[in-house]
């Protein structure tokens, strides 16, 4: 599979906002429910430390975006969010993402990263968290309601740069 990871640029925007929102109509990992316009997603990746996308062939089918978890004083833990688009899922690619994204984190200065809401629901994340060494260190119950209305928990995953 010819798969690359790039710096994310303008070009690239409305694959990212159609990623986005596919994964917010499946309703099993993000808690958003409405659609994120172009305007909104823009607004949200200029914000952020770094904005990666995974390209197939020049596709943009996956995404990442690394930012603190905390501000000031937790400012040196990272947070990310991502994204792959549902035909691109299975392949190997969250991990890729997953790996990138540690490196990205610690070239950013970061001392961790933490991930504060993994459906528990959703395995393929869960798997791909704890091969990458995270520690699960919390759980919150009947936090996250699936699209089929079944009310599941959250994870938090942490793992120390340090």
């Amino acid at each position: 599979m010819n798969v690359i990871i790039e710096k994310f640029n303008k070009e690239d925007i409305n694959s990212i906002e159609y990623i986005w929102n596919e994964v917010i109509d499946e309703g099993e990992s993000f808690f958003w429910t409405e659609h994120f316009s172009n305007s909104k997603v823009s607004e949200i990746l200029v914000n952020q430390k770094a904005v990666y996308c995974v390209k197939y062939n020049g596709q943009v089918v996956g995404f990442y975006i690394l930012h603190d978890n905390f501000p000031s004083r937790g400012n040196h833990i990272a947070n990310a969010l991502y994204a792959i688009t549902k035909e691109f899922r299975g392949k190997g690619i969250g991990k890729m993402l997953g790996e990138h994204s540690i490196r990205t984190a610690k070239e950013c200065g970061y001392k961790a990263m933490q991930f504060n809401s993994v459906v528990s629901t959703n395995i393929a994340s869960v798997h791909l968290w704890e091969s990458l060494r995270f520690n699960r260190v919390g759980q919150v119950k009947n936090a996250f309601t699936r699209n089929n209305n079944e009310i599941v928990d959250i994870y938090i995953y942490f793992k120390a740069f340090f």
